[in-house]
C-alpha cells in the first residue's frame, strides 16, 4: 500500500467486471475490512485472500499468483525497500504492528512470524487492518479526557476562589454560582439556580428601602454593556444583611451580550472601619469649609469657589453678582447681652438669610459679624432684588433672650462683574464699599452704587 490518497482513486486499474468493483470498494469502504497475505523466506506467497489480490491490482495493475515474489509486484523503489524492510525484521521473527494513514483512512499493518515445527522461521504473516473508527474513537476519547480534565480545573478554580461568584442570564436568572456564594448566602445550589438573584438575595437597601431592579448592579452593567462596581448589601438566606464589595461583568459571546458575571466579596470586618473613617473625612472636610458657629461657609471656601466662579464667568461670559453685609451695631448687641447672646443672633442672621438663598448661590461668613454672598447667573438688578428681601427679613426677625425680644439690622452693598470687574479682590471691594454708604446713609439699607 503506498500513501497517496484514496487507492480506487490513483490507480490506473479499472475493474472490468461488477463484482471486481464491488470487491475493491468494499475493501476501502469497510472499516472492518481485512486484507491477509502469507510470505515464505524468500518473500514469494503462500497464500492470500482475495481482498489481497484486489488492492495489488489497483495499486500496481498487475495479478499476483501463488509462488511468486511480493516484491517485484511493488513498482515503487521507496515503497519495495520499505515493504523488504518490514518483512525481513518479521523473517527475524519479531512480531509488530505498524499504524499508517493512506489518504483520510488510518491502517493498522501487524507483522507475525511463521515458525517451523523446529522452531526457526519459514515465512510471515500480514494482517492489514483499517482502523479508521478506531482511531477517530480514540482521538474522540482523547479530546474528551482532556476536555473534562479543562472542566475539572475550571470547576477547582471556580470554587477555589476567595470571592462569591455567579452569573445572570439576561433576565438576571442565575445560571451558575461557586462555592463561596453558596457558603456566604447559606443556599444550596439548586435553590438558586435559574431563580432572578436581584429578588433572591439583593432586594433591599441597608435601611430597609427597596433594591428598585433597574438601579442593581447587574442590570445597570447590561444597560451600560460595561464593568460595574459598587459598595452594595446582600441579604442571606435566613433573612440576615451583610455588605460586600460587588463588581459585575457582562458576559460575552461572538461580541454579543449574554449575561453578567458577578463577583463579590463580604466586607462586613473592614465595613464599620471604612464608614468611621469615611465619617472622619466628612467631618474634616467640614471644618475645613465651614463656619463652626453658623454652619455656613467659611472665609477659606469663599475664596476658593468664588476664584473658580469669576474664571467661569469670564469664560461663559455669565453675569455673577455680589452682596455684602454686616450686622449693624453688632458691638452693642455684645457690650450688652454678653458675647453668647451675639452669637445666637449671628446664627439667627445667618438661617434667615439662608432661607432667601439657591442651591447654586454661596453664602459665607468672612470675618466676624461680616458676610458675603455670590450669586452665580444674577445681573445686578436681580441681585439687589435679593439683597432688599434678605434685609427685609433680617429686619423683621427678632430673638427671645430672658423673655426680651432682641432684633437687628443690616448695611448690603451689592456689585456684580458687569461693571468691569474681573477679579475676585475687585467684585468684594466694591461690595464692601458700597456697604460702606449703606451705613454711611443711615444704615439698614442696601446700596447698589457709588
Amino acid at each position: 500500500m503506498r500513501k497517496d490518497g484514496a487507492f480506487n482513486k490513483q490507480c490506473d486499474y479499472v475493474p472490468i467486471c461488477e463484482g471486481d468493483a464491488l470487491l475493491v470498494r468494499s475493501i476501502f469502504d469497510d472499516p472492518n475490512g481485512v486484507i491477509i497475505f502469507a510470505l515464505d523466506k524468500e518473500y514469494r506467497y503462500i497464500s492470500f485472500t482475495m481482498s489481497h489480490m484486489a488492492v495489488m491490482k489497483c495499486l500496481w495493475n498487475t495479478d499476483i499468483e501463488h509462488g511468486e515474489c511480493m516484491l517485484d509486484y511493488i513498482v515503487s523503489e521507496t515503497d519495495r525497500a520499505r515493504a523488504k524492510s518490514n518483512f525481513d525484521r518479521a523473517l527475524a521473527g519479531d512480531s509488530f504492528i505498524v499504524r499508517e494513514k493512506y489518504g483520510n483512512s488510518f491502517w493498522e499493518d501487524r507483522y507475525l512470524p511463521i515458525f517451523g515445527d523446529d522452531g526457526s522461521v519459514e515465512g510471515l504473516t500480514v494482517f492489514v487492518l483499517n482502523i479508521t473508527q478506531l482511531v477517530e474513537t480514540e482521538e474522540k476519547l482523547r479530546n474528551e479526557a482532556l476536555e473534562m480534565e479543562r472542566l475539572k480545573e475550571r470547576e477547582l478554580i471556580f470554587n477555589s476562589i476567595g470571592e462569591g461568584l455567579y452569573g445572570v442570564d439576561l433576565d438576571g436568572n442565575c445560571i451558575f454560582i461557586n462555592g463561596e456564594a453558596l457558603r456566604i448566602l447559606g443556599y444550596e445550589e439548586h435553590e438558586v439556580i435559574g431563580k432572578e438573584t436581584h429578588l433572591l438575595f439583593h432586594h433591599h437597601h441597608e435601611d430597609g428601602r427597596v433594591y428598585e431592579r433597574q438601579d442593581c448592579i447587574i442590570h445597570r452593567s447590561l444597560a451600560m454593556n460595561s464593568k460595574s462596581d459598587e459598595v452594595t448589601w446582600l441579604f442571606k438566606k435566613n433573612g440576615d444583611k451583610f455588605p460586600v464589595r460587588a463588581i459585575a461583568t457582562p458576559i460575552k459571546n461572538n461580541c454579543k451580550v449574554t449575561g453578567v458575571v458577578i463577583a463579590f466579596s463580604d466586607i462586613s470586618a473592614n465595613y464599620e472601619m471604612e464608614m468611621k473613617l469615611k465619617n472622619a473625612n466628612h467631618v474634616l472636610k467640614l471644618l475645613a469649609t465651614t463656619d463652626p458657629l453658623t454652619g455656613i461657609y467659611n472665609r477659606r471656601y469663599f475664596e476658593e469657589t468664588g476664584a473658580l466662579l469669576i474664571a467661569e464667568s469670564r469664560r461663559t461670559g455669565n453675569e455673577l453678582s455680589a452682596a455684602m453685609f454686616d450686622i449693624d451695631f453688632f458691638k452693642k448687641i455684645n457690650d450688652k447681652y454678653g458675647h453668647s447672646v451675639g452669637d445666637m443672633v449671628l446664627v439667627m442672621v445667618a438661617n434667615t438669610v439662608t432661607d432667601h438663598l439657591r442651591k447654586n448661590d454661596t453664602f459665607a461668613r468672612i470675618g466676624g459679624e461680616e458676610f458675603v454672598i455670590l450669586l452665580p447667573d444674577t445681573g445686578l438688578k436681580k441681585a439687589a432684588e435679593v439683597a432688599e428681601r434678605i434685609r427685609k427679613s433680617v429686619e423683621d426677625a427678632w430673638l427671645d433672650y430672658e423673655g426680651e425680644k432682641i432684633n437687628c439690622t443690616v448695611s448690603i452693598g451689592v456689585t456684580c462683574v458687569s461693571e468691569g470687574i474681573s477679579n475676585l479682590d475687585d467684585l468684594l471691594r466694591k461690595a464692601d464699599d458700597r456697604q460702606y454708604a449703606a451705613k454711611r446713609l443711615g444704615r439698614n439699607r442696601t446700596v447698589t452704587s457709588d
